[in-house]
This record gives C-alpha cells, structure tokens and sequence, in this order.
C-alpha cells in the first residue's frame, strides 16, 4: 500500500512537471512569435529606408544633372543675347536705340526652359516598389510644356509628387508605423493618399529655380 501511494505521489509530481513544462513551452512559443513579428516589422522597415537611399541616391544625381543643363543653357543663353544684340547694334544703325529696346523686349519676354524641378513619383502600386526620382523640368523641356501641366497630368494618371523633404518626413512616419504594427508593407497608393492628407485641399506647389 505504502508502494501505491509513493507511486500516485510520483505520479502526481511528474503531471505537475509536465505542466509546468508546458506552460513554459506555450510562454517560449508567444515569445518566438513576438520575435518573428517584430523581425518582420523590422525586415520592412529596413527595406522601407533601403528604398529611401536609393530614391535620395537618384534625386541627387538628377539634382546635379539638373544644375549642370541650368549652367550650360545659362552660359548658351548669354552667348546667344550678346551675339544678338551686336547684330541690332549694326544692322540697326538708323535707329540703333529702338532697334536695341525693341530686342531688349523681345528677348525679355521669350519663355525660358525650366530647370531644377525635382520630385519623388510614386505610382498606382504604392511603397517601396513603385518609387522613384523624376526630374518634372526635363520633362517640361523635351515636350515643350510648363511644369505644372506635368505635375497635373501626372496627378490625373495616379501618380502622387512629394518633395524631397517631405517625402524624407514621410519616410519617417511610415517606417514608425511599420515597426509598431500599425501598417504592413506594400503601402498602398491610396494609404499614401490618407496618411499624407492628400485628400484634404492641396496647397500650390511651390517651384524653386536653380541658381
């Protein structure tokens, strides 16, 4: 009898055990769990900024692009008006002065091309995939048309544009988001819209010529 009782006292010790070992298995198991989600969270926001860097990478060189075609188009220009305005000065001789202010006039109110004009783009398929730097004053120069006709018709076709400042601040919220579980990658276009309080009235792009 002794023997049955030490025996059901073993027992009982090993199910307490056993429980006691479960117990830490389904403890370890959420814990794993919470590794993996927040490993998960940082694997997006990781390549959250990964896609920054390359994005800035671009508008950098685009920026440089932008600032060279400025200075070379500057120095053509000054070329061009000086060459211009000796013709007047010579051929005009009659009627130099009006000849000279007629041109002066003339050239003043010819539409220069833009430039310096750089902006993120991101298309129907949202971040990180569908990024990327475009330069909208090159665009402006190859089809002949101002700026804000680019911006627009990009508008109207899903396209949103950020500075480069602003999306940097974007940049920064979303991957806050990311890691405290509030958002999951791919961010949508439409997500984009809401987080950035697109939706609400949009203030007037504000263009910044090189100098």
């Amino acid at each position: 009898m002794e023997g049955l009782k030490s025996f059901y006292q073993h027992l009982q010790n090993l199910r307490s055990q056993a429980e006691e070992l479960i117990d830490a298995g389904l403890a370890l198991n959420a814990l794993f769990a919470e590794e993996e989600i927040r490993l998960q969270r940082e694997d997006e926001a990781l390549s959250l900024r990964a896609a920054y860097g390359t994005i800035a990478e671009k508008f950098k060189e685009l920026r440089e692009i932008e600032a060279s075609a400025s200075y070379a188009q500057s120095r053509a220009n000054a070329i061009s008006f000086l060459d211009g305005l000796a013709r007047e000065a010579i051929v005009s001789k009659d009627n130099r002065a009006s000849a000279i202010k007629d041109y002066l006039v003339r050239k003043g109110s010819e539409r220069k091309p833009p430039f310096g004009l750089v902006m993120v783009c991101i298309g129907p398929k949202g971040l990180p995939d569908d990024a990327k730097a475009v330069s909208i004053s090159q665009s402006a120069r190859e089809s002949n048309r101002l700026e804000t006709e680019i911006v627009n018709r990009m508008w109207e076709n899903g396209y949103l544009l950020f500075s480069e400042d602003v999306f940097s601040s974007l940049i920064d919220k979303l991957v806050a988001d990311v890691r405290q579980g509030k958002l999951r990658l791919p961010v949508s276009r439409e997500k984009l819209v809401d987080i950035a309080g697109l939706n609400r009235p949009k203030s007037t792009i504000k263009i910044v010529p090189i100098e």
